[in-house]
């Protein structure tokens, strides 16, 4: 009866220390909870839509996976030229462990001309890259006018 009454004892002090938040309990051994951060992964984070025309739409939809052992937030999204990439959509919603999300952006062509390379942050709730990076980049071409107006020859 003595026995019962010390395994009662810890068993409730493993409860105790894995409701305090600091360690946790799994597979028949105490981790820590530092381990089981969110990590966020793109696989391929740079996407290059290659020489489109003026008038192509050209939106690019990003996987983002939570590769991680808690669920996955992304906060915001932020563009560094509104003039040039719009952000069409995210993953609002907490990414569960090891499933994906996405962010969809769209280059917006009206004012670029010749090669392009813009970036976009991703922030999220991973500790070890709470600013993910991605690339889109272009080659814009812009058609030849037959009269005599000018063809913008630079990008903003």
């Amino acid at each position: 009866m003595k026995h019962l009454g010390n395994i009662c004892f810890v068993i409730a002090l493993i409860f105790f220390i894995a409701a305090s938040g600091n360690v946790l309990y799994r597979y028949g051994k105490i981790v820590s909870n530092k381990i089981w951060k969110p990590r966020v992964v793109c696989e391929v984070p740079l996407h290059n839509f290659g020489a489109v025309n003026l008038e192509k739409e050209c939106v690019h939809e990003f996987v983002l996976k939570n590769n991680g052992g808690n669920d996955l937030v992304i906060h915001k999204v932020l563009v560094g030229c509104g003039s040039c990439v719009a952000v069409e959509d995210f993953t609002k919603t907490p990414i569960s462990p090891y499933k994906n999300g996405t962010v969809r952006l769209r280059l917006l062509t009206a004012h670029l001309f010749g090669k392009i390379s813009k970036e976009v942050v991703v922030k999220t709730n991973d500790p070890k890259n709470p600013n993910l990076i991605l690339t889109l980049e272009a080659e814009i071409i812009r058609p030849k006018k037959l009269d005599n107006n000018e063809v913008a020859e630079q990008s903003p």
